[in-house]
């Protein structure tokens, strides 16, 4: 056969492995086996591997290894540049690397205890593999046996055709890939925005709903003790959102350092009371959900404000105490517990009463499916069994 009718030959087949461009990409292994059929059987050749290089460009990892010899395929071998330092400088200079015998050529001969020998490799074809200009790994063309292999001009034309159309369906796929992350990304953007916006109205919902209430109730007309109840009650909503930002989840929470937040501003905004407030809260990476939290916090903030606005107890002898941890008995559930040194009071005969504070810890907490316990005279304690979430 002449030059002439091999060069039609090849580029015949060029064409036809060409529509292999057009399966699905998704199927890269199989894609990869079958250009590897294909191109052996035209080359007279027994193996083809296509290897990329890592992130640092310190090593190329195999994305496909096919041996005609058995039909055999595997992945992910890795050969570092350290290792085979001339291979990776010639591979970064040359168009295309052509050798004979790798035994006695110098960029190969690293090669030969670790790959050529044992696999049987005599002469080999490498051609660099490029995306949009920048080298990302080799395509190699391998012989095997004991006879070397000079690879004709038309060989190499058509290998590296090959390598241009195996690039572009690398390139295609890498775009694809970016083009599904970058949608996905938007459509998670834009499910967040409607998140927040609904918190928001939420929030501003029980803001209002509390103020309502207020009014409807006009128990406390002093604005400053009105003012100050609030105060707390949105710092605790704001608290939320400055630890989602903090986290970027933007749906659950780290429960301990909200309520940890929550009692430092709350000491912020009662001066002289920093030393009579004691805190027990075990550092737990369980979180909540954000409403949860929320919802636990207006408890707390409602306990509070209550125990420091109607307690008869002197300021000087005055003493609060907040304890959160796993129950040491039960570590499916948290104990949250508050209680002040004064007398203690009937809850259930005060809340007949319909004040805010009261009727909102205990709807909250029955909301939230807590184990609850409220102040009885002669102790002015609340108990929560918080369920852990799993």
């Amino acid at each position: 056969m002449s030059d002439f009718d091999n060069s039609i030959n090849l580029l015949e087949e060029l064409d036809s492995i060409s529509k292999i461009h057009t399966l699905n990409r998704d199927d890269i292994d199989g894609l990869m086996v079958e250009f590897a059929k294909r191109i052996i059987k035209t080359l007279r050749i027994e193996r083809l591997s296509v290897w990329l290089f890592n992130n640092e460009k310190t090593a190329i990892i195999s994305m496909g290894e096919y041996d005609g010899r058995d039909k055999t395929f595997k992945k992910e071998s890795i050969l570092q540049r350290s290792d085979f330092p001339t291979y990776f400088s010639a591979l970064k200079e040359n168009k295309i690397i052509i050798v004979n015998d790798m035994n006695e050529d110098e960029r190969t001969k690293a090669f030969v205890d670790l790959y050529s020998k044992p696999l049987n490799i005599i002469s080999l074809m490498d051609i660099p593999l490029r995306i949009c200009g920048e080298l990302v790994g080799v395509m190699c063309f391998e012989k095997t046996g004991n006879t070397p292999k000079k690879y004709t001009p038309g060989e190499q034309t058509f290998a590296f055709s090959i390598s241009l159309v195996f690039a572009s369906t690398l390139e295609a796929r890498h775009r694809r890939a970016a083009q599904h992350k970058l949608v996905t990304t938007l459509k998670e953007k834009e499910l967040l925005i409607k998140e927040i916006n609904h918190r928001v109205k939420n929030n501003f919902a029980i803001l209002i709903s509390l103020m309502r209430i207020s009014k409807n109730q006009g128990l406390t007309t002093d604005p400053k003790i009105l003012l100050e109840e609030y105060e707390q009650r949105i710092f605790s909503m704001l608290k939320i959102q400055d630890l989602l930002a903090e986290t970027e989840n933007y749906s659950d929470i780290k429960i301990s350092a909200y309520i940890d937040e929550l009692l430092k501003e709350f000491k912020r905004s009662h001066l002289g009371l920093e030393q009579k407030i004691v805190l027990n809260i075990e550092d737990s990476d369980q979180v909540f959900q954000s409403k949860s939290a929320l919802h636990l916090g207006l408890i707390i903030t409602e306990i509070l404000l209550n125990s420091v606005k109607h307690t008869k107890v002197d300021q000087n002898e005055y003493l609060l105490k907040l304890f959160f941890n796993l129950d040491p008995n039960d570590t499916t559930h948290f104990i949250l517990k508050i209680e002040d040194n004064s007398q203690g009071f009937d809850f259930v005969e005060n809340e007949k009463k319909n004040t805010l504070g009261l009727s909102l810890i205990k709807d909250l907490a029955t909301d939230l499916g807590y184990i609850s316990e409220f102040p009885k005279k002669g102790r002015c304690c609340y108990a929560f069994r918080i369920p852990v979430i799993n």
